[in-house]
């Protein structure tokens, strides 16, 4: 297996940087969940942005090439501060918006988050230099978690400066009527995921959408593997910056386009379906692109595609909004982040075994087989829209 240079760790170690963010929310995300809905929306915000900037400040103790695991402890704080991140933007939209601008709110919130991991895609290729001096990639390193730690403390102190929870009054009619219900009647969350088993329109959100941006999830971890793969001669900056495009094209661009879409036409069923089909169908061509290493075709089909597979995301909680509503936003947000997880998890474990021990091709058709078989389903949820209506109620 190949190790990784500076901190002289082999590529699964590595991996292990960005799995513990699943592998958290995947053990948290109950007591979480428990939290966001037990208490205000500024308290769960100043947690999450407390531990990123806790996180980035640790990472500046990881300089040491034989500190590695200062920087999984470090990724370790700031995976159980996006349990809650997570769960955020479909709180706040839910909180503070009315009926017609509950998607866009979200997709602005989720836009937010997607800027970040755009830019924390490109910016360590830029800041941290590729070379063979041990100090001079540590200068760039240092470098980098200074700028990390300083954003962090910023934004934290902009939270308890400036944040506030709700508004004076509820945006819609099914805010309302829910925080009169949670006011009221405490419902538990395992008689929550009982009901969640027995929703077959949020299964199928959760196999369909749920699976696709799994997918996803799983391309991000993998991409550097796989691009180096079909272009070995080129720098894992080409990399990084294809990553930030994919990310800002459907992560920032498209949950905005496909956010507003669902509220000014409220078509969930068939964007859904649309938006799955688009995905599946790029996945092929990119598959193609990179199999036969056209360099010029997979920099222009990796952000088209990441415009559908980002916007999987702002979907996929809006729908499971919809889906499981009265049920408290967080706790359906959570259960559809956990399957995301696992689906990426399992499916980073399979394709790395498969791009090692099989092929290439093989590890594609596994990647392009499931969004096509995930992507029927969505036919037989129901049109209707659980939320919207309580909204339409006078």
């Amino acid at each position: 297996m190949k190790r990784i240079w500076y901190y002289n760790v082999d590529t699964f170690s590595v991996d292990m940087s960005g799995l513990v963010f699943m592998a958290f929310y995947i053990l948290l995300f109950i007591p979480a969940g428990y939290i966001v809905e037990r208490t205000s929306l500024k308290t769960v915000s100043i947690i999450a942005s407390g531990l990123t900037a806790l996180g980035n400040c640790l990472k500046l103790l990881a300089i040491s090439p034989d500190r590695y695991y200062v920087i999984l402890a470090s990724q370790s704080l700031c995976a159980i501060a996006q349990i809650f991140i997570l769960i955020i933007p479909t709180k706040v939209a839910c909180t503070w918006f009315g009926a017609d601008e509950v998607s866009t709110a979200c997709s602005i919130g989720i836009f937010g988050t997607q800027i970040g991991l755009a830019v924390g895609s490109i910016l360590p290729t830029i800041i941290v230099n590729d070379s063979n001096d041990l100090d001079t990639i540590g200068d760039g390193l240092n470098t980098l978690f200074l700028y990390n730690a300083v954003a962090s403390i910023a934004i934290f102190l902009v939270v308890i400066i400036f944040f506030r929870s709700k508004p004076p009054s509820p945006p819609s009619e099914s805010q309302a009527e829910l925080v009169t219900r949670i006011e009221e009647e405490k419902m538990s969350h395992w008689a929550a995921l009982k009901g969640f088993a027995k929703n077959k329109d949020f299964l199928i959100v959760l196999c369909t959408l749920g699976l696709a941006f799994g997918l996803w999830n799983c391309f991000g971890i993998l991409v550097n593997q796989m691009f180096s793969y079909s272009f070995p001669n080129e720098s894992n900056a080409l990399a990084g910056f294809l990553t930030s495009a994919a990310i800002i094209s459907g992560g920032c661009f498209g949950t905005v386009f496909f956010g507003y879409l669902l509220d000014r036409t409220h078509k969930f069923k068939w964007i859904s379906c649309f938006a799955l089909t688009s995905n599946t169908i790029l996945s092929i061509l990119q598959a193609v692109f990179m199999l036969t290493s056209n360099k010029i075709a997979t920099c222009i089909i990796i952000p088209l595609n990441g415009f559908y597979s980002g916007s999987m995301m702002v979907i996929a909680y809006e729908y499971a909004a919809e889906t499981t509503y009265p049920v408290p936003e967080a706790l359906g947000a959570s259960i559809l982040n956990v399957i995301i997880y696992l689906i990426a998890i399992i499916y980073v474990v399979i394709l790395s075994l498969i791009f090692d021990n099989v092929s290439y091709l093989a590890g594609y058709i596994v990647i392009v087989g499931s969004l096509a078989m995930g992507t029927f389903p969505i036919l037989w949820i129901s049109t209707e829209l659980k939320r919207r209506n309580a909204n339409l109620k006078t």
